[in-house]
């Protein structure tokens, strides 16, 4: 047991106002169940596609959400963040006048996936209220969940990626041929079209044609107000590597290999197809260790700890990369951070136990909290004494 965290309550928060609420769940119920497996006190913060607040011992097993679980909530009382404490925990209430339920939260694990929750919001919320939590700080999340800020990250630190375009969704409104026209002219078909800020491949098109793009960009911009449109790499090896900080230095998982027959690694195969890649159930979609020489290896290895490092990834990040087997050019792709990053079977096939990298990022958590209250935040100043003289121009 981890100290700091003796008789202390971490709540791990799940669902979400984002399309990929329902995988939130399942990350949400993995981590709980290996936190109660390590002996932590655990509530569980499930958020409802409308922004409700709900925390209830049910909540902590998947058979609660498998049917109907809406109806099943309309007996729970929702909960609402307690705006005056100033204890260094998020406290959560309902006060009612025969019922008072209050929880409080010491330290937050996030399993929420994609906008309002992997993308440095809720780290803002627990900085607020000076709460530590687990995994990336705001400014990380903030880069890692948007494709255009990762892809200019990697350009930032001479790390290769494919060429790109990016636009807003007014823009496209008001100008859709010159957007057309300046995609034919600046990138070359087969294209992808990707929502900026949305994960597990929803939203995304793979365009071999200029007569598909108003389509393929009509479904980005469903889900996102901002999209990215990218070079594909063709003869493709589709590979992830994972990063977890170390005592003495940062330890880089072995390199896996998803192996997938559409144009693209697609929600389907992640998720739904023999139990899912991403959860390491669909054994035949995943190779551990990628089928790729050691030169290939080593320079994926050598991407992943640079991109953790400058980057200041906190606990444990991954990185997607893409190889053109002809070529033998590799492309950094994109970065997940908490939750995306929990490949707990590529970890294990690394030789570290979930329940370590778990241990690994509350302690990581922890050391960040600490240093983020070593920060001053106050200044002694006499300007407001002197407001009334000086000369304030409007």
């Amino acid at each position: 047991m981890i100290e700091y965290l003796k008789n202390k309550k971490i709540g791990v928060f799940f669902g979400g106002q984002n399309p990929e609420h329902e995988i939130s769940i399942i990350t949400g119920q993995f981590i709980i169940s290996n936190l109660k497996k390590m002996g932590f006190l655990v509530s569980p913060v499930y958020i409802s596609k409308e922004g409700v607040w709900y925390s209830a011992e049910d909540l902590s097993e998947l058979k609660f959400f498998k049917k109907d679980f809406d109806q099943k909530l309309k007996s729970s009382s929702p909960l609402f963040l307690n705006l005056k404490n100033s204890k260094k925990k998020l406290v959560l209430e309902n006060k009612k006048i025969l019922q008072n339920k209050k929880i409080e939260i010491d330290f937050v694990f996030p399993a929420l996936h994609g906008l309002l929750g992997e993308d440095g919001t809720l780290q803002g919320l627990c900085e607020f209220f000076k709460t530590p939590y687990a995994g990336a700080n705001i400014f990380t999340s903030s880069v890692a969940i948007d494709k255009v800020l990762t892809k200019n990250f990697f350009n930032s630190i001479s790390i290769p990626t494919t060429k790109h375009l990016f636009f807003e969704k007014e823009n496209y409104q008001n100008n859709q041929d010159q957007i057309f026209s300046e995609i034919e002219n600046t990138l070359s078909f087969p294209i992808f079209i990707k929502p900026a800020r949305a994960g597990s491949s929803i939203g995304i098109s793979k365009v071999k044609k200029p007569e598909d793009l108003k389509q393929a960009l009509d479904l980005a911009f469903y889900y996102d107000q901002k999209i990215i449109v990218e070079n594909s790499v063709e003869n493709i090896k589709d590979l992830t590597c994972a990063v977890l900080s170390g005592r003495e230095k940062n330890i880089v998982s072995e390199i896996q290999e998803s192996v997938f027959s559409s144009d693209l690694f697609d929600y389907s195969v992640k998720y739904l197809e023999d139990g899912g890649a991403q959860t390491g159930k669909a054994k035949e979609n995943i190779i551990i260790p990628a089928n790729i020489n050691k030169e290939q290896e080593e320079k994926i290895k050598s991407f992943s700890k640079e991109i953790f490092e400058k980057l200041k990834g906190n606990g444990n990040i991954r990185i997607d990369f893409l190889l053109n087997t002809e070529s033998g050019e590799i492309f950094a792709n994109e970065i997940n951070t908490l939750p995306g990053t929990l490949y707990h079977h590529l970890w294990e096939k690394s030789g570290i136990s979930i329940e370590k990298v778990i241990e690994k990022m509350l302690k990581d958590g922890i050391k960040s909290f600490k240093k983020r209250e070593e920060i001053k935040t106050e200044f002694n100043t006499d300007v407001l004494e002197k407001a009334n003289s000086m000369k304030l121009k409007n």
